[in-house]
């Protein structure tokens, strides 16, 4: 891929991204407080390296609460040897780590949602500082690049491979050969509320060849999603040719979710009662479920419909939603 000089940034790599074998380190960005002007938060990353060949970055905790890719990633950089492989593998298994060990969505440091960051500002939020080294500094350095999410605390998803539709149908092709390479059940092509600010749009801007995910959730380590995720991982290395052997599991479904006619979406507070498990097959106008007002005991719960038919493919983690909270989400056949 060819290079061009990354804009200054104040976060410091303590490691040589282009170092041989096995190397952990942090990178560290400047977080000035009043008990300590020269502060730093420090992000753990790994470079597995070894020869010629495609570089593929792997992230994970880019929201904190969202566990099978930060797992997933932490085995592979033990496990995964240096003489196996060519190429190199940059490994940010907690991304965004205040926000992983915090166990949040969100940073408790400045409040930022990570993934609404990008393309960052180097004058910034630590969030948006760290967003921009990535998108200025590791994204240029990669061949692929591929973002470990789940449904966080807020909500329960089918494991997926995603992506988003794109006008370069070329581009496009290539992500969908990655995706179906990782093996998930599904390939999502989504409609998402807010894509633009995202390390997946970033990485699509740059024109490396990309994908997010969308492995688990409810709050939980989903054992089936971790499974799903150190396969998936090791699929793409395949795929890349960095690993001997070929790509295992079942062939994906692919899918998409191409508007918001897809979404149900709580019209007040409440606690939600779906209607239909996680996985099943739904019609459009069908009952998606009651949302309940305990302050107004008398009053009857308000039923939502599925705006459209399909695969019942994310549903609310928490019993209690807000006025504006996705409840559902259902995809459809690609």
């Amino acid at each position: 891929m060819e290079q061009h000089p990354a804009e200054a940034s104040p976060v410091c790599a303590e490691i040589d991204l282009w170092a041989q074998g096995k190397t952990a380190g942090h990178l560290r960005v400047p977080h000035s407080r009043n008990d300590s002007g020269w502060g730093t938060i420090a992000i753990p990353i790994v470079v597995i390296a070894n020869g010629e060949g495609p570089t593929l970055l792997l992230t994970a905790g880019n929201h904190g609460d969202e566990y099978e890719g930060q797992v997933a990633l932490l085995r592979l950089a033990r496990e995964l040897d240096p003489a196996a492989l060519s190429g190199r593998v940059i490994l940010l298994p907690a991304m965004h780590d205040p926000a992983a060990l915090a166990g949040t969505r969100k940073s408790p440091i400045d409040g930022r949602d990570f993934n609404r960051c990008f393309p960052g500002n180097p004058h910034g939020s630590v969030a948006e500082v760290l967003a921009h080294y990535i998108d200025t500094h590791l994204l240029p350095l990669c061949d692929a690049q591929m973002d470990l999410h789940s449904g966080g605390t807020g909500m329960d998803i089918l494991p997926s491979a995603c992506g988003h539709i794109l006008d370069d149908e070329a581009y496009m092709e290539r992500s969908l050969a990655m995706a179906d390479a990782f093996g998930a059940p599904i390939t999502l092509l989504l409609k998402e509320v807010n894509a633009g600010p995202t390390l997946l749009s970033a990485a699509e801007r740059r024109g490396v060849v990309a994908l997010s995910s969308e492995l688990g959730g409810a709050g939980r380590l989903n054992p089936h999603g971790l499974a799903v995720t150190e396969r998936g991982v090791r699929n793409v290395l395949k795929h890349f040719g960095m690993l001997d052997g070929v790509p295992e599991g079942e062939r994906s479904r692919r899918m998409v979710v191409p508007d918001l006619a897809h979404y149900v979406f709580a019209p007040h507070d409440g606690i939600w009662e779906a209607a239909d498990r996680l996985g099943a097959e739904v019609r459009k106008g069908e009952r998606a479920g009651f949302l309940h007002r305990i302050e107004e005991p008398l009053a009857p719960p308000t039923a939502l419909a599925y705006g459209a038919g399909g695969l019942l493919w994310c549903t609310r983690g928490p019993g209690r939603a807000r006025a504006g909270d996705p409840v559902a989400v259902v995809a459809r056949d690609l």
